[in-house]
């Protein structure tokens, strides 16, 4: 194996072909084809652009033409590793066609040559590009390196970055008051840190967001000047080495060192400096986090006063995890207003802006471009000093610095600094996240499968799974703030600069396409994501996709359910046949062609969400497929009989389809099968899961009922499943005729489907046993963290709560015998309760967050029960139709309360003030007739969403809620079959401008939308009407006016439905420009 230079961005791309040609199958076939002289010269060829390939990537910001150069190299290692994996298939592939031919003899099983090997001359056009390649790099002045990196940390650095001081001009900080307040408290409390060590206070943040400033601030504050005696500034970056480090801290404790080399002499002589004084200590830029390196480090400073502090400043969240941080600040992009006046700060220079009012609108634009990143408002700010003219500005503003070019990077030198200090792998990963546009929500599972697919997690020396280094992989990239948690609904996203940054990495390699753009496409694409409404045979852009005839990743994106035709899969299929990663999820596709056949390098297909019926008989061919994703694919019954030939099959998501496929246990590789059905007549077929003991994550096994001999149950070897975290087992869809014999058939096939003892969720549904079995009553499962029980009628006792220590959510449904006693020691967190009889709460726990109490008719909770020690409940569900007795809802304390839904109030107000629960979002009120108005102070200010149903009295004082100036109100659903005596709705001024979603449900006599009481609603996106039989009219003036509007829903409204239908109907021309109309 050659020796790699690290860090590099094509380093990896090198060693996977090394270690592919270094391989015994890849030896013996050139061997066997008399290839082993051709092979040496590859290798060399290889090896000689691989010795340069670090010098290459700083060179390429300065000199296009070695960007060119890289451009070619990445070219040709593409297809060399698309030669490599054709060789690697052939054989394999082969096989696959002469087993599922038996006429064909079957000897083709090994890398055996023909008489012309295919792909003799193709390795010869591979080493002639090669040495074009060796030839210019000479021409270049490429130089060789010879030194080693740490090929799996963040320690390597280009020159050029200076080191850090602790001097600030505090005048030019904007956006961190706060921060700075609570962080001055901090260090001024006298909280010591546990073990006697000294707190230790971390500031973490993306690149060029502003940490050394915010550490500068804190650290020449008056306050804190005062309050320690002894302070020192150190800057760290990547050098970390003990005795260099602590020399530096010593002597910037104003003391000497000189000459001084023996590590323990200089602990000792700074700890004698340290003792019994209080010191603040601020450690600058830290990227290493080698735990015994810091526990070394640390030690001489756990002797200092009481109060002394350590503050550390690092783009590494792992980091502060290894030095046992007792604080963290995460600091975060600075808002609009605060950018807006650090830019004027840099740009004008202290002129007066009045004097330039036709550069303010150009400068806000500028501004948002910089996503909240002080770096970027920065240097865009000191980039326009003293330039005055609009010329200029516009230039700013239309530049393609925003894609972060190579040419000019002035925008996040310190972006660049963190991806330069990526190993290779690293790099190569984070370039593939190119794909994803700006804004672009993901998952951490989903991505790693992307990796997978493309070869990226290869790149290993160690034995660990793809999934192993692909998690270790994402991890350093969401620890240095490359990847940010996400309020959406996948939780992770990058930030614009991140973004940009991925796509000035990956080049002309990648591309995002929307709408019908066809130029520019560069035939050496490799990924392209596709974003178009239509995608037809013929087209142009299509016609110029399949000229990117190396392109491996094609990702067609829901813009609306795209048709994906017959002809336009087989115009793909035939002529893209290096794709590794194929995905239509979520488009109009019914049926896949048998040309999907075609990409045998096929590695990942997301077919999820899509119509499709039935999958060909090719695709069993598809050697190196490792994901399948059919999630929601509701029309798909079964899979085809040929589906245990995909042996390289990792990841299996499929829906209730109603048989398994033959033999699916020879698929022992699958580390993911989210469904597997037990069908009628064919209990035995559990016994497939015998031997898929690498399965991972989640499974959901339904049919239980149908098996006959728990013999069968006991072979699917659970036991052994030790990945497996989460666990359903479901014994029939419906409810079935019991009597003994199904009863004790139950009882011994779910006590023969003993889980492994690592199993963290359970859940078991439609049970008809009498008991539950051993391994649940005892303590067998000490790790469980979940456990859901629904509709297991017969069974009446569960084991004490106590012997699952950590337990942290309980839901039990529609168990009508079970007794269960909730005791205030349980440390659950979530408690769902429901339409249960033998309840009894004694105390409910105090960590408890979320607690649904809902069709239950005989809970009884003990004396003097209440909610009011549940101090931190979040989400709150109450029923409270059948409690024999009522806990007191005295809930004035809830601060932390996010949800709070409530059934069956019988009085005419509610016994609390909604508006002291200061973080309520969610309120939700159902079957309370009695009720008459909100309780005095009106509704919570943050309050997004507000639905009530069935309170008649209620909603007839609606007038009197105070929405209008509900500012955080989204979305008001009213729900009311006896909303009588009511002519029209809203009223005017009822609902307040923000309002974005409006559903009006079972409201018998609604005649008439109010068209006043829409115009003012700027905002609505959505507006759903729903079993409304009176209604005659739509607001139609109203409507016409709301340019956000984007859904009309209308169901069983029959006036309604005949006036505004799109074919004759005589108003539908008052509702047409609305994008999305639906009247059913």
């Amino acid at each position: 194996m050659k020796e790699l230079v690290a860090g590099a961005f094509l380093s990896s791309f090198f060693q996977v072909i090394f270690e592919k040609l270094a391989s015994s199958n890849f030896t013996d076939y050139f061997h066997r084809s008399k290839l082993d002289d051709l092979v040496e010269e590859l290798e060399s060829t290889l090896d000689s652009i691989n010795q340069v390939l670090d010098d290459a990537e700083i060179k390429q910001y300065q000199f296009p033409n070695v960007k060119k150069w890289l451009c070619d190299v990445k070219h040709a290692m593409y297809e060399a590793d698309q030669l490599l994996d054709e060789i690697a298939t052939d054989a394999p592939l082969k096989k696959l066609k002469a087993e599922s031919q038996p006429s064909t003899s079957n000897n083709i099983v090994n890398f055996i040559p023909t008489l012309t090997n295919p792909f003799k001359s193709r390795i010869k056009e591979l080493i002639k590009s090669l040495h074009s390649l060796v030839e210019q790099k000479d021409d270049l002045q490429l130089k060789n390196k010879t030194y080693a990196g740490n090929a799996v940390g963040f320690n390597s650095k280009p020159s050029g970055i200076e080191e850090t001081t602790c001097l600030v001009d505090a005048s030019g900080i904007y956006g961190r008051d706060g921060d700075k307040e609570e962080m001055i408290k901090t260090l001024l409390s006298s909280e010591n840190g546990s073990s006697n060590q000294t707190p230790i206070i971390s500031i973490v943040g993306l690149g060029g967001m502003g940490k050394t400033t915010f550490a500068k601030l804190v650290y020449n504050d008056n306050k804190i000047v005062e309050h320690f005696q002894l302070k020192a500034w150190v800057y760290v970056s990547e050098s970390f080495d003990v005795v260099g480090l602590t020399k530096e801290i010593f002597k910037t404790f104003n003391s000497s060192a000189e000459g001084e080399s023996n590590l323990n002499l200089l602990q000792l002589r700074l700890q004698q400096t340290l003792t019994g004084k209080k010191y603040l200590l601020v450690l600058d830029d830290i990227w290493n986090g080698n735990e015994e390196s810091w526990e070394q480090l640390l030690l001489p400073f756990n002797h200092g006063s009481s109060g002394s502090k350590i503050i550390v400043t690092t783009r590494d969240k792992e980091i502060t995890y290894v030095l046992k941080s007792t604080k963290l600040f995460h600091l975060q992009q600075l808002n609009k207003s605060d950018c807006w006046s650090l830019f004027v700060t840099h740009a004008f220079d202290g002129k007066n802006l009045d004097g330039y009012p036709h550069l303010e609108q150009i400068g806000m634009k500028i501004v948002d471009k910089c996503g909240g990143l002080p770096l970027g408002v920065k240097t865009l700010g000191q980039l326009l000093r003293r330039k005055f003219s609009e010329h200029e500005w516009m230039k700013i503003l239309e530049t393609d610095m925003w894609r972060l070019s190579d040419e000019d990077n002035n925008i996040n030198p310190v972006l660049r600094l963190s991806y330069h200090n990526l190993p290779s792998n690293r790099k190569r990963c984070f370039g593939y996240c190119s794909i994803f546009p700006k804004g672009y929500g993901f998952d951490k599972g989903g991505l790693i499968k992307f990796w997978m697919a493309e070869g990226l997690l290869k790149c290993s020396v160690d034995d660990k799974s793809d999934e192993q280094l692909g998690n270790e992989i994402f991890s350093d990239l969401e620890s240095i703030s490359f990847f940010q948690k996400s309020v959406g609904y996948y939780p992770f996203v990058m930030h614009d600069l991140v973004n940009d940054l991925a796509k000035s990495v990956s080049g002309e390699f990648c591309m995002q396409i929307e709408g019908y753009r066809v130029e520019g496409i560069p035939e050496r694409t490799r990924h392209i994501r596709l974003f178009v409404e239509n995608l037809n045979c013929g087209d142009k852009l299509l016609e110029s996709i399949c000229e990117c005839k190396g392109l491996r990743s094609l990702i067609v994106e829901r813009y609306a359910a795209t048709l994906i035709s017959n002809n336009v899969q087989r115009g793909l299929f035939s002529r893209l046949t290096c794709l590794r990663m194929l995905s239509f999820r979520c488009h109009d596709l019914s049926k896949l062609v048998d040309e999907i056949g075609n990409l045998k390098l096929l590695r990942y297909l997301d077919l999820s969400d899509t119509k499709i019926k039935s999958l060909p008989d090719t695709i069993c061919m598809l050697y190196n497929l490792q994901t399948l994703l059919l999630t929601w694919c509701d029309k798909l019954t079964e899979l085809p009989s040929n589906f245990s030939k995909l042996i390289n099959l990792q990841h299996l998501e499929i829906p209730h389809i109603k048989k398994m496929p033959k033999n699916i246990g020879k698929l022992n590789k699958l580390q993911s099968l989210t469904y597997f059905i037990v069908e009628e007549q064919n209990g035995s077929v559990l016994k497939e899961l015998e031997k898929l003991n690498h399965l991972h994550g989640r499974i959901n096994i339904t049919g239980l009922g149908n098996v006959i001999d728990p013999a069968d149950a006991a072979m699917a070897n659970l036991k052994d499943k030790k990945y497996l975290e989460e666990l359903l087992m479901k014994f029939y869809d419906k409810i079935e005729e019991m009597n003994d014999s199904i009863v004790e058939r139950h009882v011994s096939v779910l006590e023969a489907l003993q889980p492994n003892s690592n199993l963290k969720k359970l859940t078991i549904v439609n049970y008809n046993g009498n008991s539950f079995p051993n391994w649940l009553r005892g303590c067998d499962l000490p790790n469980l963290v979940s456990l859901n029980l629904v509709n297991c009628r017969l069974c009446s006792h569960l084991p004490p709560l106590g012997q699952f220590p950590l337990l942290k959510e309980l839901c039990i449904s529609t168990c009508p015998k079970l007794k269960v006693s909730i005791d205030k020691g349980d440390s659950m967190i979530e408690l769902y309760l429901s339409n249960c009889g033998r309840i009894l709460v004694n105390e409910l726990p105090t960590s408890l967050k979320k607690f649904a109490l809902l069709e239950n008719r005989y809970v009884k909770f003990c004396e003097d029960q209440n909610l009011v020690n549940c101090t931190i409940l979040e989400v709150l569900q109450f029923d409270l139709k059948g409690i024999v007795k009522r806990p007191s809802l005295d809930l004035h304390c809830y601060n932390s309360l996010d949800y709070l839904s409530i059934t069956g109030w019988d009085s005419s107000s509610l016994p609390f003030s909604l508006h002291l629960f200061i973080n309520l979002q969610h309120l939700r009120l159902f079957d309370c007739p009695q009720m008459e108005s909100f309780p005095r102070g009106g509704l919570p200010s943050k309050l997004w969403k507000l639905g009530i149903s069935n309170c008649p009295k209620l909603i007839g004082s609606r007038e009197e809620w105070g929405l209008f100036q509900l500012n955080s109100l989204n979305w008001l659903i009213i729900n009311d079959h006896k909303f009588e005596n009511v002519e029209s709705f809203p009223e005017e001024n009822l609902l307040p401008p923000t309002l974005e979603f409006l559903e009006i449900r079972n409201c018998s006599k609604l005649r008439i939308m109010n068209n006043k009481g829409f115009l003012h609603l700027n905002s609505l996106y959505c507006l759903y009407i729903y079993n409304c039989p009176s209604l005659e009219s739509l607001p139609e003036e109203g409507l016409l006016h709301l340019n956000s509007l984007h859904t009309l829903s209308i169901k069983n409204c029959p006036i309604i439905r005949e006036k505004y239908k799109k074919e004759g109907g005589e108003l539908w021309h008052t509702i047409r420009h609305i994008p999305y109309v639906r009247i059913e």
